[in-house]
C-alpha cells in the first residue's frame, strides 16, 4: 500500500476503540507514515481528504453499528480517485453486518476496500460483574491483533471477505425500531442524591441526547454508546431495578 499519510477517523463508545486506534497508529507513525486522527462524532464527511489513505473505526453495535456511524458511511464524498479505505471495529462477541454492507457502499462511492478486521475487546453493554483479570488478557489480545492488522495492511496482506447475508443483517441496527426497544427497557435515570451537576454525561454525548437542567435530563435519541453511563464521577446515572457494573478502557479526559 503506497501511502504517506492516513486519516484515521474514529468513534469509541468508553475506549476499546480508542485504545486500538492508538495502537494501529503507532505501527503506522513507527513504520515512517503520518497519522492523523479525528473523531468520527465531530467530523463532516464531505470534508475528508481523498488524496489520503482513509480509515475508519467503531464499535459493533446491535449486529451492525450505530446509526450516526451508518449515516457517516453513506455520506462519504464520492471519489474518482481510487482512494483506499480500511475498516477496523471493536466488538464483544459477534458482528454479521457490517462487512459487506460497508463494501458495498464505499466500493460504489470509488473508493478501495483495501482491508477490514473485527477485534474483540471487553463488553462495556450493562456487565453486572467485572472479570478485570479476564479483560486484561481480552484487551492485550485485542491490542496485539491490532498491531498485526496494521503491519498487514502496510504490507498488502489484507483482505475484504464477506457474506451477502450482511447486507441484510445490517438492516437491523440501521433501524430505528431497536434502538427504540432499547430506550423502553433500559431508562437512563439520575439519582439526584449523587449527581454533582459536573455536566459530564452532557458533554460526552455523541447525540446531543442530554441537556442539564437542575439535573441532566435525557431525551430520546440515546443510541446507548455507554459514555454517559460509564463515565459517571459519582455513579449517578443507572438504570431502574438493574444491577451492573461500569466498564471503560480509558478515563473520561480522554475526550
Amino acid at each position: 500500500m503506497r501511502i504517506d499519510v492516513i486519516d484515521f477517523y474514529f468513534f469509541s463508545g468508553t475506549g476499546n476503540t480508542l485504545l486500538v486506534v492508538r495502537e494501529m497508529s503507532k505501527v503506522f507513525i513507527e513504520k515512517g507514515l503520518k497519522v492523523n486522527l479525528y473523531r468520527l462524532e465531530k467530523t463532516n464527511p464531505s470534508d475528508i481528504n481523498l488524496d489520503y489513505t482513509i480509515g475508519i473505526a467503531f464499535p459493533v453495535a446491535v449486529q451492525g453499528t450505530f446509526p450516526f456511524i451508518w449515516r457517516f458511511i453513506k455520506s462519504l464524498p464520492e471519489t474518482d480517485k481510487n482512494t483506499p479505505l480500511f475498516i477496523v471495529d471493536t466488538l464483544a462477541s459477534f458482528s454479521g453486518g457490517i462487512k459487506g454492507n460497508i463494501k458495498r457502499i464505499i466500493s460504489k462511492k470509488g473508493y478501495k476496500p483495501i482491508g477490514i478486521k473485527e477485534i474483540t475487546m471487553p463488553s462495556n453493554l450493562l456487565p453486572k460483574k467485572l472479570n478485570i483479570e479476564k479483560n486484561n488478557r481480552k484487551t492485550e489480545r485485542g491490542l496485539r491483533k491490532a498491531r498485526r492488522y496494521a503491519v498487514d495492511l502496510l504490507e498488502e496482506k489484507t483482505r475484504w471477505y464477506s457474506n451477502p447475508l450482511s447486507i441484510l443483517l445490517s438492516i437491523i441496527s440501521q433501524s430505528e425500531k431497536p434502538w427504540r426497544l432499547f430506550r423502553q427497557l433500559y431508562r437512563f435515570t439520575i439519582d439526584e442524591e449523587k449527581c454533582i451537576k459536573c455536566g459530564l454525561c452532557v458533554k460526552l454525548c455523541p447525540m446531543e441526547n442530554i441537556s442539564m437542567l437542575s439535573y441532566p435530563v435525557f431525551d430520546d435519541k440515546c443510541t446507548f454508546c455507554m459514555r454517559c453511563i460509564s463515565f459517571c464521577p459519582t455513579e449517578a446515572i443507572y438504570i431502574p431495578n438493574r444491577r451492573l457494573e461500569r466498564y471503560h478502557a480509558v478515563k473520561a479526559g480522554n475526550y
